[in-house]
């Protein structure tokens, strides 16, 4: 399921706080499209930018120790609450442009947050967050007239004019979403099939919401040994989270348990009521 989705849940939730602010600018006011050139075909020229529950990750190519000193400057002065980690590989050959793009396109997240850029030789995306458009539109058309004609610039950026948190818009947005049972094969933690539709609602969620962490719980009937249905409902929680961490989401947002028997929806003593109590259940954290 694309993220797309998600955050059109968000957005309809919030009609008369926020709308998005999508762009797509297909050329720079730069006219020398040469300095594309200067990068090194071995090369492979990229730079990524994240920031998440207090965490910025800068992770790509540098020009020069110069470019690198300049860039945590920077980090320190307009993300300072932040946790900074950095992963620099230098460039064979960086063209001119490559420097003064990689600090503008870190200002310009600045304006942001739950924010994620990722830049190439031929393109740059931005996704987040903003409270302050006419602050990030500043900074995405300073952006915008540093880059070479050939390269790409485009944002997908939700703008949430409200008193109200991001964080409670998230709340507000998985409360919407519609969970079907996560099912397993018997006596087994293999998910089936079907149930993938639901993890990949929650997995689209967790992208959106990048600040949010996720209990997965697993719980089971009252039937049998008490110790292997705490086993097996741990398991099984495990399992989902596998699911959800393969695409791409950060496994340290993630609590699993397994209660086993211990927290009953229903009644045991029916065979619905053992269906009920055999799930798999998220919350926010």
């Amino acid at each position: 399921m694309p993220r797309r989705n998600i955050q059109a849940t968000i957005a309809i939730l919030v009609l008369t706080c926020g709308v998005f602010l999508s762009a797509s600018i297909n050329r720079g006011t730069r006219d020398d499209a040469d300095l594309l050139s200067q990068v090194s075909a071995l090369d492979d020229v990229r730079f990524a930018i994240s920031t998440a529950q207090g965490r910025l990750l800068i992770n790509g190519t540098s020009a020069s120790a110069a470019h690198e000193a300049a860039l945590l400057r920077l980090a320190a002065e307009h993300f300072e609450d932040y946790e900074t980690q950095t992963q620099f590989r230098p460039g064979v050959v960086v063209g001119e442009y490559w420097e003064t793009t990689t600090t503008r396109l870190l200002y310009t997240l600045a304006a942001l947050s739950s924010a994620e850029a990722e830049m190439d030789r031929r393109s740059i995306g931005i996704r987040g967050v903003t409270s302050d458009v006419d602050t990030f539109a500043a900074r995405v058309e300073s952006l915008h007239e540093e880059l070479p004609r050939e390269i790409e610039l485009s944002t997908d950026v939700l703008v949430v004019r409200s008193a109200v948190s991001f964080d409670e818009l998230c709340g507000r947005a998985f409360s919407e979403i519609v969970l079907q049972t996560v099912s397993f094969k018997q006596s087994s933690a293999e998910i089936r099939p079907r149930s993938f539709v639901t993890l990949d609602r929650i997995t689209d969620f967790a992208h959106d919401c990048q600040d949010i962490t996720i209990a997965i719980t697993g719980h089971s009937d009252a039937s049998g040994d008490e110790s292997w249905n705490r086993q097996l409902s741990r398991a099984r929680a495990q399992a989902v989270a596998d699911h959800i961490v393969q695409r791409g989401i950060d496994p340290q947002r993630l609590i699993v348990a397994g209660l086993g028997s211990s927290a009953p929806v229903a009644d045991n003593s029916t065979a619905h009521g053992r269906e009920l109590n055999r799930r798999i259940e998220f919350e926010l954290r």
